[in-house]
């Protein structure tokens, strides 16, 4: 464990050293920065929608919403659209999972072609298993999307998952954004890396997310949540912008906007000690509430 550590500290240091040469130039990285209370509370807010081991379809909605719409393409793959008509918005949440080890270490851990919906990138590679379960429950969560534009065509559409449910969220925006649809934004809780440098590239690239935008994929972590940290760099992984850091409770102060796809300073700056990464940061994350079908109060 502590060489797999050092190891992804060495390599993260070197992805996002201080000290950068572009044509020429000499610049500084910059260090993360405290969110503000209107972007923290928004990171609270949407961590409500990922609770860990629920069931689909939700059978009790969170409070202000209902559920417009369910898939279930097997035990591990399950997606609920809720409405919110408060906030118009169409939310997709794509729960957690109890065999998040099996993801972690059996053979689907291995890096294949990026070949789904809305994805066109030759020198893009993705974790099998996600692929798969994402390949499996796309064409459901695409009907019971599209049916529900065609109902609330005014509604914003966004998408939040945590531990497996996050990495489904980062193929879900991926296809969904390079299908034409437009998503507002995306909410991944405790993802793993789940693809290589090319589909972290290509991911930015459709959301905009650069050290200067921060741009509508949010990637929260947690303290020292060691889910984010198992699969390495040295296996050819790495992270999308953009992180956003709980460091080690729940205050805006200490919440910390990240740079670069593998920030040093942030969930990689902490010893992950668990399970295959399973700790405490992973499972009990600000806002997320590991009991409840959708983690609000219910209705």
């Amino acid at each position: 464990l502590w060489r797999r550590f050092c190891h992804q500290a060495e390599a993260a240091e070197s992805e996002n050293s201080r000290y950068y040469i572009r044509i020429g130039v000499a610049f500084v990285r910059a260090k993360n920065v405290s969110v503000s209370q209107a972007l923290y509370d928004e990171l609270i807010y949407y961590g409500k929608y990922a609770p860990t081991y629920p069931k689909a379809p939700c059978q009790i909605p969170p409070k202000g919403t209902v559920v417009q719409g369910y898939a279930n393409a097997d035990p591990a793959t399950e997606m609920t659209l809720f409405r919110a008509d408060g906030d118009k918005e169409l939310v997709m949440a794509f729960p957690g999972t109890s065999s998040l080890q099996d993801f972690l270490t059996d053979v689907s851990a291995t890096l294949v072609p990026y070949v789904s919906p809305g994805v066109n990138c030759s020198a893009c590679q993705i974790h099998k298993g996600v692929l798969t379960s994402w390949n499996n429950i796309q064409p459901q969560a695409k009907k019971v999307l599209d049916d529900a534009i065609a109902a609330y065509p005014s509604y914003k559409f966004k998408i939040v998952g945590h531990s497996l449910g996050g990495a489904l969220t980062k193929l879900a925006y991926t296809s969904f954004a390079g299908q034409g649809y437009k998503v507002a934004a995306a909410y991944s809780y405790g993802e793993f890396r789940t693809g290589n440098p090319a589909t972290s590239d290509m991911v930015d690239k459709l959301s905009g997310n650069t050290d200067q935008n921060q741009g509508p994929y949010h990637r929260i972590t947690h303290a020292d949540d060691g889910v984010p940290q198992v699969l390495t760099t040295q296996q050819g992984f790495r992270h999308s912008r953009t992180e956003y850091w709980f460091s080690i409770g729940a205050d805006p102060t200490i919440t910390y906007r990240c740079y670069g796809q593998e920030p040093s300073d942030c969930n990689n700056s902490q010893l992950a000690v668990g399970v295959f990464g399973i700790n405490a940061a992973h499972v009990f994350y600000p806002g997320v509430n590991v009991t409840g079908c959708g983690g609000f109060t219910p209705s």
